[in-house]
């Protein structure tokens, strides 16, 4: 008897803990049941064009770098893998992850949460596993009368050629740790800003056994209450070059770089087509407002399907509970993901090949990058500015498509009207609209129809500053007649960041501090480290900080740092080998420089 009620009493644990997390706080913060002055900061900044300018010069491709360099120096990351080692297997990397998350809680004022989701795994084909865990950040928002969060993500798990191989050496260089550090980046520079809603930045466990972490994550919301308003999912966002097998729509021809394009994708089969009216609204705010103040101007393509064609990602897992979503993928693949299925597998997708890059030359230096961190801070600006613009945005307008005898007609029912409306149009082909138009008030004849032409007719809320919400879903219509052109949309809204990122925050200025090359480099352990401070943003205590290729410290000076040149006469007590250096001060971390020791 005493052992059957030891036995039930286990396995009511066990089902207590079958989804949960890692303290009450959380729950309650997601379900929007807290103070919102409990998390505010001292001086907020909250306005979405000054948030959205100053991330284009605070987003560091040195810092995603060093971040994948020590996410890969845990070798394989899969679902099943190590959980007790501090140096290997995916509970060494969730482990690293959450203190990350709590370094960027204590340097903003203790304001972003770390925790863990914890979840089950039974009837999986590589079997059944207890206690796994997603990583989170949360970032509680300012306002709880609409408690939805924003979720920006990515998978942190990794594997190689067997689907259940947990002892291979699988990096996961850009599948996924190019979204795991664009995640990162992320929850480092957003949580110093005031956001009306609040972020959960989340590094999922299980995607590559069938979006474990995910499902277990959609469904814990959709049971206890917690409303999504967006999903951002990140998965292979940082490589550039075309495999030979890459999953269609594909590349081609192989070995050819692309750098510029990131391939957006929602689902386009669901009733009237919520989720495309969300990704289109994503590529127009960021084309309108953030890429001509770039100087490399990327391009954002809507691809009209849910994912790769046979194949899929986490935000699935979002849409199978009715949560608007969408994923960013890098233009080119390496790969399709099934080297046991496809004869002469030569791709890095799924294995060990899945590095940042090679050393040709043997140097202990990279080479040739297959990870190209510039291209992957843009696709972060991309991701930044779509949470910042959901964050602000007006609500979705609900209309009626009538059909008259003078054509099609847009009626807004809202009892609020917005300030200014946006309308898509587009035949029935393709993920974006053939043409827009702007109007006022609560009516609207469409212009440039041709007669029993089928279209299908979006509807955004535009604010008085231009901010624009997602797009309501398409209706259907025929126009009976051919309609008069009208004067399209010219995307008139853009940010004039080269004004807006003059106001800097008090607390957070734009960092002026430029490290130049060691003196020797290479050198043989003695070197010079040179550091320039151009005005006084970052006067004052902080620390030179030297770190091995694996992102692991291995120096620590402290600095009163001055207007002018500084340098430190550093004597290398470790092994020969490529190291970088920095400067930290107060959880903020300068352009890393490199430094070659033999």
């Amino acid at each position: 008897m005493r052992k059957i009620s030891i036995l039930v009493f286990s396995l009511f644990l066990s089902s207590l803990q079958a989804q949960s997390l890692s303290s009450p706080e959380l729950l309650k913060v997601l379900k929007g049941d807290y103070n919102p002055s409990s998390y505010a900061a001292s001086q907020p900044i909250s306005a979405t064009d000054q948030i959205s300018c100053e991330l284009l010069n605070l987003i560091s491709p040195d810092t995603l770098f060093l971040n994948l360099q020590i996410l890969t120096s845990y070798g394989t990351r899969h679902t099943w893998s190590d959980t007790l080692s501090q140096n290997v297997g995916i509970g060494a990397a969730r482990r690293w992850i959450h203190s990350e998350f709590a370094k960027i809680g204590n340097a903003n004022e203790g304001r972003l949460r770390p925790g863990y989701f914890t979840f089950d795994i039974t009837n999986n084909t590589c079997g059944d596993l207890y206690g796994t865990k997603n990583v989170l950040g949360v970032l509680p928002g300012s306002d709880t009368t609409d408690s939805s969060v924003i979720l920006i993500m990515a998978h942190m798990d990794s594997r190689c050629e067997a689907r259940c191989d947990s002892n291979c050496y699988a990096p996961g260089a850009d599948d996924n740790g190019s979204g795991t550090v664009l995640v990162m980046e992320l929850a480092r520079l957003l949580s110093r800003y005031t956001f009306n809603h609040t972020l959960v930045f989340m590094l999922t466990n299980g995607e590559e056994q069938g979006l474990l972490g995910a499902r277990a994550f959609s469904d814990f919301c959709a049971n206890n209450g917690i409303s999504i308003k967006a999903v951002l999912n990140n998965d292979i966002v940082g490589g550039t070059i075309c495999g030979e097998t890459a999953s269609p729509p594909s590349c081609s021809p192989v070995g050819d770089i692309d750098s510029i394009r990131v391939r957006m994708y929602s689902n386009p089969l669901s009733d009237r087509n919520p989720y495309q009216g969300y990704a289109r609204s994503v590529k127009m705010n960021f084309d309108e407002k953030i890429r001509p103040n770039l100087n490399v101007k990327p391009i954002i393509e809507l691809v009209n399907q849910e994912d790769r064609s046979g194949r899929g990602g986490d935000h699935i897992a979002f849409r199978e509970n009715s949560f608007l979503n969408l994923r960013f993928t890098s233009a080119h693949e390496h790969g399709n993901g099934n080297p046991l299925g496809t004869p002469n597998y030569q791709d890095h997708q799924h294995t060990g090949k899945d590095e940042i890059g090679v050393d040709l030359d043997s140097n202990g230096i990279i080479d040739s990058f297959y990870v190209d961190f510039n291209y992957l801070s843009r696709n972060a600006i991309i991701n930044a500015s779509a949470a910042a613009m959901i964050d602000g945005a007006p609500p979705t307008p609900e209309f009626i498509l009538h059909n008259e005898s003078t054509g099609l007609r847009v009626e807004v029912t809202d009892p609020n009207l917005a300030f200014e409306y946006r309308l898509g149009v587009k035949g029935s082909g393709g993920g974006e609209y053939d043409s827009l138009y702007r109007f006022q008030g609560n009516s609207f004849l469409i212009p440039g129809l041709q007669a029993n032409q089928l279209y299908l007719v979006g509807l955004a809320a535009l604010d008085s500053n231009g901010l624009m919400s997602p797009f309501g879903q398409d209706e259907r219509g025929t126009s009976p007649i051919n309609s008069p052109n009208g004067n399209p949309d010219n995307l008139p809204y853009s940010y004039n960041c080269m004004q807006v990122s003059l106001q800097e925050s008090p607390l957070y200025k734009r960092a002026s501090l430029e490290l130049m090359p060691p003196r020797p480099n290479p050198s043989d352990g003695r070197t010079e480290l040179v550091f320039w401070l151009r005005d006084a943003t970052w006067l004052g205590p902080a620390s030179l900080v030297v770190w091995d290729y694996q992102g692991r410290e291995v120096y620590r000076e402290a600095l009163n740092l001055k207007q002018g040149a500084g340098s430190v006469h550093y004597s290398h007590a470790s092994k020969s080998g490529l190291y970088f250096y920095g400067i930290e001060q107060e959880g903020r971390v300068s352009r890393l420089e490199r430094m070659l020791i033999r």
